[in-house]
């Protein structure tokens, strides 16, 4: 079985920034939904996301390693929260998926996990079903039986979450391994989604949806067309069979249609007259052998060079505790004569940035566009700023 995947987040129509994060890739996924204002907020979901996805290169063998990620990055976000002043105490909710390697006589699985009220669905057999528990104030009303569903969704408590990452030094994310069956489709979102769209809606967009980017895409705009009162970010996770084989076995070209045989005209010729066309066709051919090498090498090392000058990561520039928080262009690793560059300088040093947040830029975590890796730096800039105790306080 293989994985296909879409996701979409969007500020909504009332907020002014949008304080979710999302990671889709082919080992992880999950969305995160920040709470605490600006540099608060878009700051602990953005450590959420990012230190799972560095979590998630690693692989996890096991459920328990996604948790273990989970509770990582929860003490990573309360650790950068503890200097705050007015945002002391930010936090995110988190809600994620993960795949699992095949064992030996057991079926492939994904692993899920939650923190908060971000939510993870499951449409099954032309049937949506909540895999995730909310942890809120109106989930522990409703099932106590004090109010029903549709009371829950508008109830002016609801957005009041028990349990987030980045609160407490500890956390306790719920997690559930299921089997990966072909043609179930998940869903990961924030309360943005569900506060505007009903299951019933949800169910009929993801019954109707050819791929999940459309999926994601028109649940989204789907929100936003309702109020979008709050940001939404959702990521669909689509499980398929594995059609590898028979696509390489259709793209497989037979070449032997390429060849040519003598035509009947060509073989009557004299037999002095052929050899004198193939030898003044040696010198010819010579060239054109050369020729064409001299291209395969150029296109080659263009090849390389576009590779090895391909991606962006974040590490630190130079040593010790003035070593530059950077976003390099290029590979980690040295490809031939190619070296990463430095793009953009924060201009931050090591010592300002917490121990448990630089021993994550150590691992150089790596983006497929700048603007991802600059977030990045600028969630960590973001921290270290609202650290910086404000004019006049005494400290």
């Amino acid at each position: 079985m293989k994985l296909s995947w879409g996701a979409a987040s969007h500020v909504g129509m009332v907020r002014q920034q949008n304080e979710d994060a999302y990671v889709a890739e082919s080992n992880v996924f999950a969305v995160a939904d920040g709470m605490g204002g600006h540099n608060a907020g878009e700051v602990a979901s953005a450590l959420a996301v990012d230190g799972l996805r560095r979590a998630a290169a690693a692989g996890f063998s096991a459920a328990e390693g996604l948790v273990a990620a989970i509770n990582t990055t929860n003490a990573t976000i309360h650790e950068a929260s503890g200097g705050l002043s007015e945002q002391r105490g930010m936090g995110t909710t988190l809600t994620a998926l993960v795949p699992l390697p095949a064992t030996d006589g057991e079926p492939q699985r994904v692993v899920v996990a939650n923190v908060g009220d971000s939510r993870i669905y499951l449409w099954r057999g032309d049937e949506l079903k909540q895999v995730s528990a909310d942890h809120s104030y109106v989930q522990e009303l409703l099932s106590e039986g004090l109010i029903t569903a549709e009371e829950a969704r508008i109830h002016p408590r609801r957005n009041i979450v028990t349990r987030a990452l980045g609160i407490e030094g500890d956390v306790n994310a719920d997690s559930w391994v299921l089997p990966m069956v072909v043609g179930d489709r998940y869903v990961l979102c924030s309360d943005g989604l569900v506060d505007e769209v009903d299951d019933e809606e949800i169910a009929t967009i993801l019954r109707t949806s050819i791929n999940p980017q459309v999926a994601a895409d028109h649940l989204v705009r789907v929100a936003n067309e309702h109020g979008g009162r709050d940001n939404t970010t959702v990521v669909v996770v689509d499980i398929l069979a594995d059609t590898a084989d028979v696509i390489s076995q259709d793209t497989t070209q037979d070449t032997s249609a390429t060849r040519t045989t003598p035509t009947e005209s060509s073989a009557a010729s004299p037999s002095d007259a052929a050899a004198h066309v193939a030898a003044s066709a040696r010198p010819r051919r010579m060239l054109v052998a050369v020729a064409l090498v001299a291209v395969l090498a150029l296109g080659v090392l263009s090849a390389v060079g576009w590779y090895a000058r391909g991606g962006y990561f974040v590490g630190f520039a130079g040593e010790g505790d003035q070593a530059q928080l950077v976003v390099f262009k290029g590979r980690t690793e040295n490809i031939l004569w190619f070296r990463p560059t430095i793009e953009i300088d924060s201009g931050v040093e090591r010592q300002a940035i917490f121990p448990s947040l630089a021993d994550d830029i150590d691992d150089q975590p790596k983006y497929d566009s700048l603007a991802r890796a600059e977030a990045y730096v600028n969630s960590i800039r973001d921290v270290i700023e609202a650290q910086k105790p404000a004019a006049g306080d005494g400290t």
